[in-house]
């Protein structure tokens, strides 16, 4: 019994080391390929847009590699606080998001929380808030899911939607 219990283990184990391997091998391409993008001279199209209970001066713009979309950043206020997103596509689909909110109340302390989601066939593969891992499934769900409205809403024009559905 003990020998099939320190099998099952080591199975455990070695499974375990080649997702991170694969995970870090993955987290490595995605970085170049970052860089690769914001090494480039893109194209920009920039888009206003607002929609009530939602966003207030909310922008977007498109980065394109020839025609093909590489970035999106939209931004936007609501309440005391705003955002800064910054989406990295290939092919059609993110790769990696960057999201920075900042504000608080008036009365209050000001804050700014900086979110990294390293993306791998639709799926995060590591999130950071900061420089600290995050096990936030809804936080990278909601992100990659914006991500492809956005991606969408380039032809619709309807950002508002995208961002609140």
């Amino acid at each position: 019994m003990t020998l099939y219990k320190n099998l099952f283990i080591l199975l455990i184990l070695f499974t375990g080391s080649q997702t991170f391997a694969q995970n870090d091998a993955s987290i490595k391409v995605i970085r170049q390929e970052y860089n690769r993008v914001n090494a480039l001279k893109l194209t920009r199209e920039h888009f206003d847009y607002e929609k009530a209970s939602c966003v207030e001066e909310g922008k977007v713009d498109y980065y394109l590699e020839g025609k093909t979309i590489v970035k999106i950043t939209e931004s936007g206020f609501i309440g005391d606080g705003g955002w800064t997103t910054t989406y990295y596509y290939k092919a059609g689909q993110p790769f990696f998001c960057l999201d920075v909110i900042e504000g608080g109340p008036a009365a209050g302390d000001h804050t700014r929380t900086e979110r990294r989601i390293y993306i791998r066939e639709g799926r995060a593969i590591r999130v950071l808030e900061g420089s600290k891992p995050m096990k936030d499934e809804n936080i990278s769900g909601e992100h990659i899911q914006r991500a492809n409205n956005f991606y969408k809403a380039y032809t619709t024009k309807k950002f508002g939607e995208a961002l609140c559905g």
